[in-house]
């Protein structure tokens, strides 16, 4: 079922304005399927199913979470998507919500293609940043940001106005060079990501710690529960018993 154009161009707006949220100006919350449910559930005139799709979809994507440079599935857009077709069109609940993960798929390659278009914007921000030239600055955050509405517009746009079928054709019929190239950057971007949080953090003291955890990850094959466990316990006994922790001991006495 197709929905009318001006239909689809208001629903997209609104769903792209609420994923766009997390990478303008301000954090509204709103790229929470909980949330972002229940406002396009408030926007349609049905609230219950909004909330019923976020809450839904919440527990299907607590545990995604973007670590470093790794962009994870799109949740907000799958949530977008999924209330107000299942609004718009009558579907069950349990249809729309079974379109979720393929959409948000889609929607995960809009914000890769952002993060691709905006990594050049940053280096010229850099040298308008040597120079002092603040209005430059600020026309490339805004280029910036509008990237991220445009890139979250467009897969809301195309879900809503062609329906579920083209999301099933597109995950369908996707070449499979992209499917493989998908999966190559899906392995390298979080070591990726690792890489440039190890290069901020870095300090020698600290890398007796960081061979620790490789060990007990590589090696013996530990979990990231007891790893972050065995981190913590290692934080605490630097805490009360470092140096630090010493002179602090010194000064109360």
């Amino acid at each position: 079922m197709n929905i009318g154009l001006g239909y689809a161009l208001f629903v997209s707006v609104v769903c792209a304005f609420f994923g766009w949220t997390n990478y303008g100006f301000v954090n509204l919350q709103t790229t929470k399927p909980v949330v972002c449910g229940a406002l396009v559930g408030l926007i349609l005139g049905d609230l219950r199913t909004g909330i019923i799709i976020g809450g839904t979809l919440t527990l299907v994507y607590m545990g995604v979470q973007g670590v470093g440079a790794a962009i994870p599935v799109n949740a907000t857009t799958a949530t977008t998507v999924t209330t107000a077709l299942c609004i718009i069109t009558g579907v069950e609940m349990e249809t729309a919500i079974a379109i979720a993960v393929p959409v948000s798929v889609m929607g995960q390659l809009g914000r890769m293609a952002a993060w691709t278009i905006n990594t050049p914007l940053m280096h010229i921000a850099d040298k308008y940043a040597e120079t002092a030239d603040y209005k430059k600055m600020t026309r490339l955050q805004l280029v910036g940001s509008l990237v991220f509405f445009i890139t979250e517009f467009i897969p809301v746009f195309l879900c809503i106005y062609f329906g579920s079928s083209f999301v099933t054709m597109v995950n369908e019929n996707m070449p499979v060079w992209i499917s493989e190239w998908l999966s190559a950057a899906t392995g390298m971007l979080p070591a990726l990501g690792f890489g440039m949080l190890l290069a901020m953090m870095y300090k020698v003291k600290y890398i007796p710690f960081f061979i620790v955890g490789f060990v007990m990850c590589a090696v013996f094959g530990g979990s990231l529960l007891a790893i972050a466990l065995l981190g913590v316990s290692m934080a605490i006994f630097v805490f009360f018993f470092g140096p630090q922790g010493k002179r602090r001991k010194g000064g109360a006495m």
